[in-house]
């Protein structure tokens, strides 16, 4: 398994990966109906911004794509960690955090924060982040999320 910088090539898999993730990790903390509109925002295209513009990293293992991390170095935020359901539950989503904070140390971030969704909260209070107060994450379709916006400060060596 490597996890590596996406690349706009990686935006089909990408977006299925992502999908899945909602779909089955997601499901039981929202409603069918917030689910359902999540989903519908999501294309391949959407991933170009973050690929182009941010830190977007992939973690693949043949041709599978298990897994994807956003860290927007600007803002100092993990914008994003999605494990396709087939590899969740063996430390893959631990292991694309941690490249996602090593990324954001050597850019000398000494914070970073996240809006956790519901089913991810207990995975971020295990790496360390603390909870600041609940927020919703509003899509483009006008759907809201309900989210835990949590920090970490990040190791200096």
């Amino acid at each position: 398994m490597e996890i590596r910088p996406a690349k706009l090539s990686d935006s089909e898999r990408v977006y299925h990966t992502h999908k899945a993730s909602i779909e089955t990790l997601c499901a039981g903390y929202y409603c069918e109906q917030d689910v359902t509109g999540w989903v519908d925002i999501l294309s391949p295209a959407i991933y170009e911004n973050a690929i182009n513009e941010k830190t977007m990293i992939v973690a693949e293992d043949g041709d599978e794509l298990l897994g994807l991390g956003i860290l927007d170095t600007e803002n100092k935020e993990i914008c994003a960690i999605y494990i396709h359901p087939s590899s969740a539950g063996i430390g893959l989503g631990k292991r694309i955090l941690l490249e996602l904070e090593h990324r954001a140390h050597e850019k000398d971030i000494e914070t970073l924060t996240l809006c956790s969704t519901a089913n991810a909260l207990g995975f971020y209070e295990h790496h360390g982040y603390k909870k600041e107060g609940q927020t919703f994450h509003e899509l483009p379709n006008g759907v809201k999320l309900e989210c835990t916006q949590m920090r970490k400060a990040l190791k200096k060596n």
